[in-house]
């Protein structure tokens, strides 16, 4: 039953590269317990998982544990059938293999790697070569209201795995109204299922 406020960028812990060996790398660990909802205010509050770094969601079927906008927890909208765009979203990032390289790399190597859509100041990094990389674990997650355009073509997912490993959970999840993807693949080998995308 509580409530958590994103205000901003909310980092999980500091990139550690793809071989985890990147200056002042520290990763950290995010656990969101059943039942708890955390909302954004604006397009520009959402959460970024770091390479290296690990969520939690341990959403129960009776309990999910609810991301969403300042509006739908105060009961503000407008509208709710057309909300959209509310907050930024979920961002993981990983260090499986990845196709497509910032740099004159190959494809599905360490040294492969690129920078995530609908993240600045600073850039965030994926990609690697460990495609069993684990993220943590997702179970029952209602991500509500999500997505934000930085730039035309540009734009925060209502979840958005980008080079996100097999040893990820990743399940039970519903993305409602999301101005932008609801849930958006870049590389990786992480496999999902029971996912819905809504609105």
């Amino acid at each position: 039953g509580n409530i958590y406020e994103v205000g901003g960028r909310l980092n999980v812990g500091v990139d550690v590269g793809a071989d985890g060996t990147a200056p002042g790398g520290d990763p950290a660990t995010l656990t969101i317990e059943s039942g708890v909802t955390v909302f954004g205010r604006s397009g520009a509050d959402y959460i970024l998982v770091n390479r290296g770094s690990q969520i939690f969601v341990n959403g129960t079927r009776q309990n999910p544990v609810i991301m969403t906008s300042q509006a739908d927890v105060t009961n503000t909208q407008a509208n709710p059938d057309t909300a959209i765009g509310e907050w930024g979203g979920l961002v993981i990032l990983g260090r499986a293999p990845i196709n497509r390289c910032r740099d004159a790399a190959t494809p599905g190597t360490v040294a492969c790697n690129n920078l995530v859509e609908g993240v600045s100041n600073p850039d965030a990094v994926y990609g690697g070569a460990l495609p069993g990389d684990s993220s943590g674990s997702i179970q029952y997650l209602q991500v509500k209201y999500p997505g934000f355009e930085i730039a035309p073509g540009n734009e925060l997912n209502g979840i958005t795995l980008a080079g996100v490993g097999s040893g990820t959970t990743f399940e039970y999840v519903q993305v409602h109204n999301s101005s932008d993807d609801g849930i958006e693949w870049f590389g990786g080998t992480v496999n999902g299922r029971y996912l819905i995308v809504t609105g």
